[in-house]
């Protein structure tokens, strides 16, 4: 049973989880392994002209994307476009707080976003991706496969985070670390030696997040279905070490 974790999330993105966690008696650490930053005018890639036209899709990777995209959002918002997604629930939400309409899947995730009909291939459309430098390209590819015309805008980017002793704190003892993203399992990598990898349990909330961490040596993982409240909560009911099997 899990009753200590550690929080790995930027610095103010681990507030819901933690909450919920506490509620539920679990001791809770958080250690914010990388910083969101805004990409200035000069190094951000910027939207290409017609992103506002009636017939170009927007797809908004994170909230973060949001945070950072500049005057894209209240142009966006005057604009009243219909053809505005978002990868998962709170990132709809956050747009629909600033008076942009978006429709999104239900469970976050490039996966489920892809799988709404209006993506169906062929999709001989125009995309903008708005998101961060060097995220992932599954999105963008899939899109250019299924026969879409596709442009970035990398508005921010996530810079690693040292924590000083991270390896000596772990060996402390965590039921569980949590992991979101291929950036925060690499930033906790380079904390950890070989020994604390095959130690410690990670909870990650993606497969390719947990094919990672394989390649990277982690050997106990527990595999949530996605990277939202009650999918971390459900993940963390899990054994690692028979994934799928919970604990009693």
């Amino acid at each position: 049973m899990i009753k200590k974790i550690l929080l790995t999330r930027p610095a103010g993105f681990n507030d819901e989880i933690a909450a919920a966690l506490q509620a539920r008696k679990i001791q809770v650490v958080q250690a914010p392994l990388v910083q969101i930053q805004g990409l200035n005018l000069v190094t951000a890639q910027r939207p290409p002209d017609g992103y506002l036209d009636p017939e170009q899709y927007i797809i908004f990777t994170s909230q973060n994307a949001i945070d950072y995209a500049g005057d894209l959002i209240p142009q966006l918002a005057l604009a009243a476009k219909t053809n505005v997604f978002a990868v998962g629930p709170a990132t709809k939400m956050r747009l629909e707080a600033l008076g942009i309409l978006a429709i999104a899947p239900d469970r976050p995730g490039s996966e489920p976003l892809l799988s709404l009909p209006v993506f169906a291939a062929p999709f001989a459309k125009k995309v903008l991706i708005v998101t961060g430098r060097l995220g992932r390209d599954y999105l963008e590819t899939t899109l250019q496969d299924r026969g879409a015309t596709v442009a970035r805008y990398e508005c921010y980017e996530r810079v690693p985070q040292r924590i000083e002793n991270l390896d000596a704190l772990i060996a402390e003892g965590y039921d569980a670390i949590l992991v979101t993203s291929t950036d925060i399992l690499q930033a906790l990598s380079s904390h950890l030696s070989e020994a604390s990898r095959r130690r410690v349990v990670l909870c990650v909330t993606a497969s390719r997040i947990a094919d990672v961490a394989r390649r990277l040596g982690y050997i106990q993982l527990i595999e949530a279905p996605d990277a939202s409240v009650s999918g971390i909560l459900e993940g963390l009911t899990r054994d690692p070490s028979n994934q799928g099997a919970e604990f009693p």
